[in-house]
């Protein structure tokens, strides 16, 4: 077996992996804007 055999299934987990990366990285970001706005008490004008 050739290695551009392996190339496409490896691609597509890579691409998944970097995917949840970014997903975990806005859910700590959400959440650590949520955090200083509790502790701090900022009045948010909606």
């Amino acid at each position: 077996m050739s290695i551009d055999g392996w190339r496409s299934p490896v691609a597509g987990v890579t691409d998944r992996w970097r995917g949840l990366e970014r997903d975990w990285q806005s859910v700590v970001v959400g959440a650590t804007i949520v955090a200083l706005v509790g502790t701090l008490e900022i009045p948010i004008p909606w």
